[in-house]
């Protein structure tokens, strides 16, 4: 048995696992049905909390969200 038909088919396309996994949800996700789409569509968004520090205390708190710039960089 060669090694490429022992590994993984991820592995074998030269993939990470983490691309590998990503792609599977999208693909799952675009199958979906209405009204089920929706909601996972909303489950995916990415928000970010940061805070400025200014001599040693916490400023105001910015939330910010990050799906728009990740779905342009498909």
């Amino acid at each position: 048995m060669s090694s490429a038909a022992a590994s993984a088919y991820w592995r074998v396309a030269g993939m990470s696992y983490l691309k590998y996994a990503n792609l599977c949800a999208d693909m799952v996700r675009a199958a979906l049905k209405e009204p089920m789409k929706s909601n996972a569509l909303k489950r995916e968004t990415i928000f970010y909390r940061g805070t400025r520090w200014t001599e040693g205390k916490p400023g105001e708190s910015v939330l910010t969200d990050f799906t728009e710039a990740v779905a342009g960089k498909k």
